[in-house]
């Protein structure tokens, strides 16, 4: 019998330590740097918000904004958030036609719950007889954490002429007074690039998948895990769009730090349950109310049928950064669970870091 057991435990031999050591190394990596990415903030680097309305005497310019990054403008009780809200716009927000740069001449803001929003007024006369360059430029995103994005729309006597998405690289766009867009198309790829940017910069969403992956035994239980949780927060997309339904961020934000933490201690005490997709499906539900939130928050859209586009592509650009996640991290976990220290150490550390990262973020989403 000895050498019977002797046998099957050198059929079971992992490789030569020399590939698995690069391996484990590997895997570590990512799980630190998912971890230590974003030190401030546990979500994602931020999404404003600046539309741009264009009439014939006027140019109106609403800088909308998440709570968060609203905090970040005016920390603390002591600074008026209104004021230091106007100053940021003021200073970061710049306009001019044919070279010359427009002034102000009327700025408010409204501060609330959700947010916040920046309005203000530039006097301009357009001419039909000349080519008209409006040029338009925000230093929001390099004032606030580092990743920051803004989608910046313009409205041209009420028509959506251009689309773009602004950071601290690409902070400025151009528009010809006189002529007509057709972005339908722009518009698409804007969202289907924002959904994208914020799965993959959310760091919280990824850590949740990274432990769906973790505890996955078979393809076709990992297949499964992964459709519920897009089915889930697919549908809480279409809940926040058809039914108005909302669920407040201070519930929202710990629920999706509380998923990071369950599914890494599961992991750990390696308790699988018989339905663990309804489990999934649940936290699915809540991930995308924080999804949802992403543009929601920012009361983005002029109506209904603005805000449904803008979620359907934006869901569709979730749902291809998740695809390109799974591409880039399963091979080599598959290729990492063939030896035996992937049962005995790899996957027990994992499940820790992950469960002990959702416990922080937990915390200080609660405090």
């Amino acid at each position: 019998m000895g050498y019977v057991r002797q046998t099957k435990r050198a059929r079971f031999r992992p490789g030569p330590i020399s590939l698995i050591r690069p391996l484990v190394r590997s895997t570590t990596l990512i799980v630190t740097l998912l971890l230590t990415a974003s030190p401030v903030s546990a979500h994602d680097p931020g999404l404003s918000a600046l539309d741009v309305g264009v009439s014939r005497e006027t140019v109106t310019v609403s800088l909308s904004m998440a709570r968060a990054d609203v905090a970040l403008v005016a920390p603390g009780r002591e600074v008026d958030p209104r004021s230091a809200l106007i100053s940021l716009a003021r200073e970061a927000i710049h306009l001019s036609v044919d070279g010359e740069t427009l002034s102000s001449v009327h700025d408010e803001a409204l501060v609330d719950a959700a947010g916040a929003r920046v309005r203000m007024t530039f006097a301009v006369r357009t001419s039909s007889d000349a080519t008209q360059a409006l040029l338009i430029t925000s230093d929001v995103p390099k004032r606030l954490l580092r990743g920051h994005r803004e989608l910046l729309i313009v409205y041209a006597d009420g028509d959506r002429t251009v689309q773009k998405l602004l950071d601290s690289t690409s902070d400025s766009v151009t528009v010809n007074l006189q002529r007509n867009f057709d972005s339908a198309r722009g518009t698409a790829w804007s969202f289907l690039k924002l959904g994208n940017v914020h799965i993959l910069s959310g760091y919280d969403h990824l850590l949740f998948l990274a432990g769906l992956f973790l505890a996955a035994g078979t393809v076709r239980e990992l297949i499964a895990l992964l459709t519920a949780f897009t089915i889930a927060h697919s549908t809480s997309l279409a809940l926040v769009v058809l039914a108005g339904a909302h669920l407040p961020a201070s519930i929202v934000e710990p629920s999706i730090a509380a998923s990071i933490v369950w599914v890494g201690i599961e992991n750990l005490l390696r308790a699988r349950q018989r339905r663990r997709w309804l489990v999934v499906f649940g936290f699915g539900l809540i991930h995308g109310f924080g999804f949802a939130g992403a543009l929601t928050d920012l009361r983005f859209g002029a109506n209904a049928m603005d805000i449904a586009k803008a979620l359907f592509f934006f869901n569709a650009g979730v749902e291809s950064g998740q695809l390109l996640v799974a591409a880039a991290i399963l091979p080599l976990l598959w290729a990492i669970r063939s030896g035996a220290a992937w049962q005995t150490k790899l996957q027990p550390a994992c499940s820790a870091l992950i469960a002990l990262a959702g416990g922080y973020w937990l915390l200080v989403r609660l405090m």
